[in-house]
Order: structure tokens, then C-alpha cells, then sequence
């Protein structure tokens, strides 16, 4: 375990902070339209809440829910369990009301919770992994579980799930499990939010073109005709057709190389596989609506003129492939009217990923049987549709949360067949290198972007400075 331990640690150091946004990483879904603010709010712990989530509607909302039980016996004497989770400012308020009532139906278990933000989560408790010392309950995303599980600092979850027969793991999304299960096939982590991505349009930039909105029928060549088509102005005044431009991610091969056959890595990820031709002809595709038709945004453009702002979400794109987890987004947005759409296929096929985020209990907790008990109810379709997710894991709980938030039914109808249809885990990275992977490829690939490699230059650099940190994958 000690040279675990020097692993973990070596990797808190060397792992840069993530910049989710920036490499279309997904972040922990926020409740939320309101802007994200740093730093975690000063609640009345008796009655937390706020213009978002009042008080009053939370206690009604519980008080309505029919809570799950568990066979696992309740603590006879009072215990903390420590919950690190990560948070915006109004996400943690729904956290505290939870945890609020939480206690009140066990009086045993106090919450100590650790909010933390998402961009810093990694590196705080991977030192803490090293150092041997973590929460009892942690949230865990899904490009990085199994870093966590190559080095012991889990628990395997599946007995305490053969002794809640209620809980009802038929409800969760099977297709993306993997990303929280060992080689064995022993599971450590339970999803908090599941979702795919779709295409999402600006209803009123086809309708002022007079072209008809996407729909199941479409390919990827007929988004990048249309992007074509849409894209119009100049500067600040500039509508593109389509956002963002693929760069390296976890899922770039899911969304953008499998429907042409191709990825970025092999599906063990022990090999580079972007520099051959499917992939190379998918990238150039890309490579060609940026440079040469400028219809979707140089780096230039976002860091300038949108000031990072992504353009779709103020009206300044026609589509955009995007996570569900923007819908609580777009529902409260006045500014431009929107809808969903399948994404398009390829001639490989239709593939979406199937990406989100778990909470995980530590190996090392003395709480086990109460982390149990949290998680129990964290996770059930209760507990879910008690925090309002727009993409929650549970599935029974999509149609009660979307009528909830204002979210179209019919889009809700997209995501769930692209669930149970064609979302799926494969070809997303997820083993220990993928961040590393990332990170070394995405300065190589925006050379690329603002002409100072050709494609091949930068496929070929990208595979020579990839394939040594695959020796990373081989410990999971």
C-alpha cells in the first residue's frame, strides 16, 4: 500500500487543475442558471435556503417524498460521517437542506459536509489519499474513479446492494457503470447524474434562415452543410453555425471519431489510434469548418470576443452538441427560443456518451453501515427527485424533475431513447492517464487549429508524446 500511496501522491502534484469548460470536461451538474460564485454560503443550519431552493418548499418537497429504507441497522449511538462533495454556491444549499432532513429522519447520524470546488477536488483529495486519510463519502467523477479504485481507496459497494434489495440498481443506467467498476467487475461507485449528450439548436436562427430543425434523420455531413449554411456576421455581431470545435477530451472519440469508425485511443487505451485515417478524416472535416468556412469559433474568437462565454447559450450559435445537464439552463433562459435533437450519425453509426458523476465510500471510513445509509438515500429516486437534477442517474426520477424545472417534456423523451438506444461508455477515457492524455494533446491540437501545424503534424505529434503516458492504464 505504500507505494500506492507514493503513486497518489505523485499524482496530486503532477495533475494540473482542471479547466472543465475549457476541454469539454463535464462538471458536476449545476441545479441551477445562476452564475457560479466562489466560496460556500453562510446558511441558517435550522432553516438553509435561498431564492432558489426557500426553505419552506424543501421542507414540503420532504415531507411529500416517500423515503427509502434500508436493512442495514441504524448506528446505536451518535456518529459523524464526513461527505466531501464538490459545489456551487446554490447547488450547496439543496446539500444542506438535504442533509438537514437527512438527520432529522436519523438522529444518529450527524453530517459533517466538505465542499469544495470543482477545479481543486482532485488534487485536495488525492494528497489526502495519499497521506491515508479521506472522508467517509466522496463524490468521484467519472474520468476519474478509476484512479481511486487502481489504489485500494474504495469500497466495493456490491454487498451492501445485495442487502437493499429495494434499491433497485435496474433504475440506473447499465451502459455507464464500467467507469466505476474494477477489472473484476466489482462496483465502487453509484451515479449521482448520468446523461448523453444531444444537438441542441437555436430554434430562431432556423427559423430566420427558413430551414427545417434537425431531427433523427441527420448525418454529420449535413450538420457541418447546415453550420455552413447558418454561420453569418462578423465580430461581436457573429452567429456561428456550430460550437464548440472538438479538441482533445474524454470524449471526443465517442462524440466525433466512432460515427467514422475511428478513435482516439484503443478501447483498452493502450494505444494511440487519432493519427489513423477515420480519425485523421473526422478531425479534418473540423479542421476545414474552422479554418477555411470559420463557422464555428477560432480560439481567437472565444477568448476575445466571447470572452470565454460558450456562444451557444447566448444565442450566438445555431448548434451545439451539449450534456443534458444544460437543460435546467436553457429552460430559465428568455433569450432564444431552443429545442434537441438526436445526434447525428456517421457512417459508423449514432453514438453518444454516456458520462456523469457517483459517490463512492472510502475503504478506510469506521462508518461504513451510516455511509450506507446516506448513500441509500443520496442515490434512490427520491433523493434525486428531491434535488431537482435535470439528468439524474435514476431514470424513474427524469419526467418528475423535468415537469419540476419547466423542462420540455419531448426533449426529456430524446435524452431518455438516446440512454437506452445508443449512449454508451465506449471510447470515453477513463483510466488513469486520461488526464495527462488531455492535457499534453490540446496545446498540440489548437497549433493545429490556428494553422501552425497541418493536420498530420499534429496528429503525428499528438500519438509520439501520447503513447508513453499509456504505461500510466496498465496499473487499472
Amino acid at each position: 500500500m505504500e507505494m500506492n500511496r507514493r503513486h497518489l501522491l505523485a499524482l496530486a502534484v503532477a495533475l494540473p487543475v482542471l479547466a472543465a469548460c475549457g476541454d469539454n470536461r463535464q462538471q458536476p451538474q449545476s441545479q441551477t442558471s445562476s452564475v457560479v460564485k466562489s466560496g460556500v454560503p453562510q446558511l441558517d443550519a435550522n432553516r438553509p435556503g435561498n431564492d432558489t431552493w426557500p426553505f419552506e418548499e424543501a421542507e414540503a418537497l420532504n415531507k411529500s417524498l416517500t423515503w427509502p429504507t434500508t436493512n442495514v441497522p441504524e448506528p446505536a449511538s451518535k456518529v459523524t460521517l464526513t461527505v466531501a462533495i464538490t459545489s456551487d454556491v446554490v447547488a450547496e444549499v439543496r446539500n444542506a437542506q438535504f442533509d438537514l432532513f437527512f438527520k432529522q429522519r436519523h438522529p444518529n447520524i450527524e453530517i459533517k459536509r466538505e465542499t469544495s470546488a470543482f477545479d481543486a477536488y482532485l488534487t485536495k483529495y488525492m494528497a489526502q489519499a495519499a497521506g491515508g486519510k479521506l472522508p467517509d463519502v466522496m463524490y468521484i467523477h467519472y474520468s476519474w474513479a478509476q484512479n481511486f479504485i487502481a489504489n485500494d481507496i474504495f469500497q466495493s459497494l456490491d454487498d451492501y446492494i445485495a442487502k437493499t434489495p429495494a434499491f433497485d440498481m435496474a433504475d440506473l443506467p447499465q451502459n455507464a457503470l464500467g467507469y466505476f467498476k474494477d477489472g473484476a467487475g466489482k462496483l465502487y461507485g453509484l451515479p449521482t447524474d448520468m446523461a448523453p449528450k444531444l444537438l441542441f439548436y437555436n430554434k430562431d436562427v432556423f427559423d430566420a434562415a427558413g430551414v427545417d430543425y434537425p431531427d433523427d434523420s441527420w448525418t454529420f455531413d449535413t450538420m457541418l452543410d447546415m453550420a455552413r449554411k447558418l454561420a453569418k456576421g462578423e465580430g461581436a455581431e457573429k452567429v456561428y453555425g456550430f460550437t464548440p470545435m472538438p479538441i482533445p477530451a474524454p470524449d471526443l472519440s465517442t462524440i466525433f471519431l466512432m460515427p467514422y469508425g475511428g478513435g482516439f485511443l484503443s478501447q483498452d487505451e493502450m494505444s494511440v489510434e487519432i493519427n489513423k485515417e477515420p480519425a485523421r478524416k473526422a478531425l479534418g472535416l473540423w479542421l476545414d469548418l474552422l479554418r477555411k468556412d470559420k463557422a464555428t469559433p477560432s480560439l481567437a474568437e472565444l477568448n476575445q470576443v466571447l470572452e470565454k462565454v460558450e456562444p451557444f447559450k447566448i444565442g450566438k450559435a445555431a448548434m451545439s452538441i451539449q450534456g443534458a445537464w444544460i437543460l435546467t439552463e436553457l429552460a430559465k433562459q428568455k433569450a432564444f427560443k431552443w429545442g434537441a435533437a438526436p445526434v447525428p450519425k456517421g457512417p459508423a453509426g449514432r453514438f453518444t456518451p454516456a458520462v456523469g458523476s457517483a459517490l463512492a465510500m472510502t475503504a478506510n471510513s469506521q462508518q461504513k453501515d451510516a455511509a450506507w445509509i446516506y448513500l441509500n438515500e443520496y442515490l434512490s429516486s427520491t433523493g434525486q427527485q428531491f434535488r431537482r437534477i435535470s439528468a439524474p442517474a435514476r431514470q424513474s426520477a427524469w419526467m418528475p424533475n423535468a415537469e419540476a424545472l419547466g423542462i420540455p417534456k419531448d426533449v426529456i423523451e430524446i435524452a431518455q431513447a438516446a440512454m437506452k438506444d445508443y449512449a454508451t461508455s465506449d471510447g470515453v477515457m477513463h483510466l488513469p492517464a486520461n488526464k495527462k492524455i488531455v492535457d499534453t494533446a490540446k496545446p498540440i491540437w489548437e497549433k493545429a487549429m490556428i494553422g501552425d501545424l497541418t493536420l498530420d503534424q499534429a496528429l503525428q505529434q499528438i500519438a509520439e508524446q501520447v503513447t508513453p503516458l499509456l504505461a500510466e492504464n496498465k496499473i487499472a
